[in-house]
């Protein structure tokens, strides 16, 4: 799943350099003036630029649900471990205390 995310996000940014590389020779070689080359070349920047940060919002938001995720799971394996070993740990005390006292039974009958 992690990488199917990271797949998509390199999927989407190589998109994006090659719409910007490709806008940007277009607009170099468009026959026009330059001062209208410079303000298409910074409308299209803007705008690669705001698809870029509005992605990566996107993705930093995903991110965070993942990291939450995972730390509750995280902390209910714990949790879930912890009532195993007390668990474990009382079944044993109680094992060896019926051993200490069959052992002293079969002491004091003989």
């Amino acid at each position: 799943m992690s990488d199917e995310r990271h797949s998509a996000f390199g999927t989407f940014v190589t998109f994006l350099t090659g719409a910007a590389i490709g806008a940007g020779i277009a607009l170099l070689f468009a026959p026009q003036s330059g001062e209208e080359t410079r303000k298409q070349i910074k409308k299209v920047s803007d705008k690669v630029s705001d698809d870029v940060k509005e992605n990566y919002e996107k993705l930093s938001k995903e991110a965070q649900k993942a990291i939450e995720t995972v730390k509750t799971t995280s902390e209910k394996a714990v949790s879930q471990m912890k009532s195993f070993i007390d668990g474990a740990k009382d079944s044993l005390k109680k094992e060896v205390r019926d051993e200490i006292k069959a052992a002293s039974k079969k002491k004091a009958s003989n």
